[in-house]
């Protein structure tokens, strides 16, 4: 009688679960029979505790830890099934789960047993997968329909490369094998290596002329006498295309020459390549007047080229459409340190001017130490695309322990990208006004400078970077009048480095737990004029949130007669930290900064430093980390504090 009551009640659920009321499976037969009806309990009852325990033969240990990233035995251990039908249920899916994984990892014969122990308590769940003989690639074929045509102009190509485009690179012509790259036959492959590199055989097309590529056939068949896995791939390369113009849809408040000026290609002279289109649209991102940058090909203007050595090549435009954002906007920063106080700053700033682009910005800073105005007006691709006129102006007053100064000073110049990570740049910088200093009293000065620099950034993040590095080298000879003539010769050098030791993820991306990063910089001033003849706002000062932490702001290095900060003529900073992640947005970093400033031209190399310590906490937003970092001199200097207290945005390197 129990037997035909569960069997009828079976089928009374399958009706249920066909009309829909039956929606879990922990919870079958919860609607349908209760205990006072006389029901089984295997139907419904108290929760039922269970262990798990995932087991291979043969040997494959790696199966076992990625059934366990996958079981729902072990996912919803926390929410128990209400019964042993329900649990059977989970392991049924386990069961299957793990013939499918083991088939991915090319164990084609794979099975998987369930076995369970209802007499221990809690209940013992047993996997065991038999993965069996792993199949191999017998071969794995590219077919071409219809056959690519590779035109002349494909074959004997070359891409401009170093400073200032002044050497050439022969690039090969069109590559079209006929297996797929990356699988070697005789070696297995798991399914989701042979997916990828599928994939990537019209990607890669895609990026050496054929912008049409696609797979129009996949065909896997098993061998399972020779235990081999075959596959047989279609491809169909489409017509050969160069890269055309732009057709720009949306936005018309930006001038279409300007847009047409940052093309990274010529229109007519370059084989379709979908990494300067990628190229192209974050260059358009980067300006920040669209709200959002979508850029394809444009197949519906299609059309052959038969001019000389580009027949049989078409002619394929780019579609660029653009949605228009605010040009204008308005922002405001705080930063708190214990040696310079409370400081804000509000910023407006118009990221179209003249329709080109143009950048202008206006700065108010307002704090104990300097308040005033500064302007910064950038026009971006000047004459040549990788090229932009800036220009800087600015009213300031400033008050430390080392100077009084009233300013009012400009630069003018061009920047220019030499080679992907490399810039360059030139410009005349000129400042006046009125100073005092420990050992002046106040006097007009006027100087003016010519000035160069080179730049490397090979970071691989701008606000948070992980790994890469970065150097900066200021070439900035001098000369002015305060009380007397002076002159110099000012460089400086700065190097940075990031490093992340536990490598890279299974996605490639690297793990930024734990990044270990470091900074030097050093200037020297050779040939220049005594020391006091400088005025104190060209000489090199040291110590502060920007330098070395646990210091006051200029306070390392000479002193007058009455202890103020004299600044110097070089000077050298090491500051190294260690960033750890705790939480998803939190981290910590201890470090280490040491610095000294010197009345000699150049600076003794790691010698006779300040150092400082602490600890930092940082809170991790879109627009870069919040930084605490509490820090403590080595070295205390006079009746500085003990402790100095650092607040603001972004990493301190």
């Amino acid at each position: 009688m129990a037997c035909f009551r569960a069997l009828c009640l079976c089928l009374l659920s399958l009706a249920l679960c066909g009309c829909g009321l039956l929606a879990k499976d922990t919870d079958i037969g919860a609607e349908a029979a209760d205990s006072q009806n006389g029901v089984d309990p295997v139907w419904q009852g108290d929760p039922v505790p269970y262990a798990v325990d995932i087991k291979v033969e043969g040997g494959e240990d790696y199966l076992a830890g990625k059934m366990k990233d996958l079981s729902q035995l072990l996912q919803l251990k926390k929410e128990l099934p209400d019964s042993m039908l329900a649990l059977e249920r989970r392991a049924r899916q386990d069961q299957e789960t793990a013939v499918k994984l083991m088939q991915s990892q090319c164990y084609y014969d794979g099975r998987a047993e369930v076995a369970y122990e209802e007499s221990a308590k809690p209940v013992k769940v047993t996997l065991t997968m038999i993965p069996g003989p792993r199949f191999t690639v017998g071969h794995a074929d590219v077919i071409y329909d219809p056959e690519p045509v590779i035109p002349e102009a494909f074959r004997h190509r070359t891409r401009i490369t170093g400073f200032w485009g002044l050497q050439k690179e022969e690039l090969p012509p069109p590559d079209f094998p006929d297996t797929v790259p990356g699988i070697e036959p005789g070696k297995p492959v798991v399914a989701d290596d042979m997916l990828k590199a599928v994939a990537e055989i019209p990607e890669r097309l895609r990026k050496t002329g054929y912008p049409l590529a696609k797979i129009t056939d996949s065909l896997y068949t098993l061998n399972r006498q020779e235990r081999q896995l075959n596959a047989s791939i279609t491809i169909d390369p489409g017509p050969p295309a160069l890269m055309g113009d732009i057709i720009i849809h949306g936005d018309e408040n930006v001038s279409r020459e300007y847009l047409r000026r940052l093309m990274p290609w010529t229109p007519g002279e370059e084989p379709w390549d979908e990494n300067l289109l990628a190229d192209y649209a974050n260059t358009l991102r980067a300006l920040g007047i669209f709200r959002s940058v979508e850029a394809k090909a444009e197949t519906a203007d299609l059309r052959m080229d038969t001019d000389g050595e580009r027949e049989g090549a078409a002619i394929l435009p780019a579609g660029i459409d653009l949605v228009a954002g605010p040009e204008r906007s308005v922002t405001a920063s705080a930063r708190y340190d214990t040696d310079t106080g409370f400081g804000v700053e509000g910023t407006w700033e118009h990221r179209n001017l003249f329709h080109n682009g143009e950048k202008l910005t206006v700065d108010v800073p307002i704090s104990q130490q300097l308040t005033g105005i500064k302007t910064h007006f950038e026009k971006p691709a000047f004459l040549a695309r990788d090229q932009k006129l800036f220009a800087d102006a600015a009213a300031l007053w400033e008050n430390t322990d080392a100077y009084q100064q009233q300013s009012v000073k400009g630069d003018i110049g061009i920047q220019r990208k030499l080679a992907r990570q490399w810039w360059g740049g030139i410009s005349i910088f000129a400042e006046g006004g009125s100073l005092k200093d420990n050992e002046h009293d106040t006097h007009a000065y006027g100087v003016i400078s010519p000035r160069g620099g080179l730049r490397y950034d090979g970071r691989n993040n701008k606000l948070n970077p992980s790994s890469g590095a970065e150097m900066e080298l200021k070439l900035e000879p001098f000369s002015g009048y305060y009380e007397e003539r002076f002159g110099a010769f000012a460089g400086t050098l700065a190097l940075a480095g990031y490093y992340a030791p536990l490598g890279r993820k299974n996605d490639g991306v690297i793990d930024d737990t734990i990044v270990l990063a470091a900074r030097v910089e050093g200037g020297a001033m050779p040939g220049s004029t005594s020391l006091a003849s400088i005025p104190a706002s060209l000489r090199y000062f040291t110590g502060g949130a920007g330098s070395v932490r646990g210091y006051a702001y200029q306070s390392i290095g000479p002193r007058d007669s009455e202890g103020d900060p004299l600044g110097g003529r070089s000077y050298q900073v090491v500051n190294l930290e260690a960033r750890f992640m705790v939480a998803e947005n939190i981290g910590i970093v201890p470090f280490l900064d040491g610095g000294m400033v010197y009345k000699d031209e150049f600076p003794r190399i790691f010698g006779d430093m300040d150092w400082g310590t602490g600890l930092g906490l940082r809170y991790y937003t879109p627009i870069g980390p919040v930084r605490l970092d509490v820090a403590t001199p080595l070295h205390r200097i006079d009746d500085d504090p003990p402790v100095q207290f650092y607040i603001s945005i972004g990493q301190s390197f």
